[in-house]
């Protein structure tokens, strides 16, 4: 089981900012806030170690996956508004009781040195968060590299309900990771790096 001190920290605490934003309750602490959104992808292979800081999210389980997915498709069909987006994600997105916290999704919009490093053949990854002053979390993953079918399309779906660009955008330019948890670490400086997931025997 994914800890609930994980679980709290990268889902409920954002999904409460999350809410604070479409309440107009957007201040400093909030935007502090949004580093749960905002990681470093550590990578390492023909690039080089390499640290990129992107979007990461947790992604519905697979049966529920199919009707997220209609409603993410029937949300882009709609005008945007930035309040009504808010209020999607919360209500048909963000759902606690739906969501694998076993794995996180990102989208690839650069293709450049995670995309080298990932796509050589490495298949490994971790994810660092950190949220001032002090709380940190090391995530350690095994990737996968999804160019179709619904991880994608859930990957840059929900990127476009907020982010809606003025034009419609080439998702196929714009491929998905899969970041599929194998070890958590707290790191921050009380633990000081202690595993937290799976918990050691």
């Amino acid at each position: 089981m994914i800890p609930e001190e994980f679980i709290r920290y990268a889902f409920r605490e954002r999904v409460d900012g999350i809410r604070k934003l479409a309440e107009g309750k957007f201040g400093p602490g909030a935007l502090i806030g949004f580093t749960r959104h905002n990681a470093a992808i550590i990578t390492c292979g023909p690039a080089g170690v390499n640290g990129s800081v992107k979007g990461v999210g947790f992604i519905p389980r697979d049966e529920f996956l199919p009707e997220t997915l209609e409603k993410l498709r029937a949300e882009l069909s709609s005008p945007y508004d930035s309040k009504r987006a808010l209020q999607f994600l919360l209500n048909e997105v963000y759902i606690e009781e739906r969501v694998d916290f076993t794995k996180f999704v990102s989208l690839e919009l650069a293709k450049r040195h995670t995309w080298s490093n990932v796509t050589s053949g490495t298949k490994e990854a971790t994810i660092l968060f950190f949220t001032p002053p002090s709380t940190s979390y090391e995530v350690r993953c095994d990737v996968e590299v999804h160019e179709d079918g619904p991880v994608w399309e859930y990957a840059n779906a929900v990127h476009d309900v907020f982010h809606r660009p003025e034009k419609p955008r080439d998702w196929r330019k714009t491929p998905a990771y899969l970041f599929k948890i194998r070890e958590i670490y707290d790191n921050g400086e009380a633990a000081m790096g202690i595993r937290i997931y799976p918990k050691p025997t």
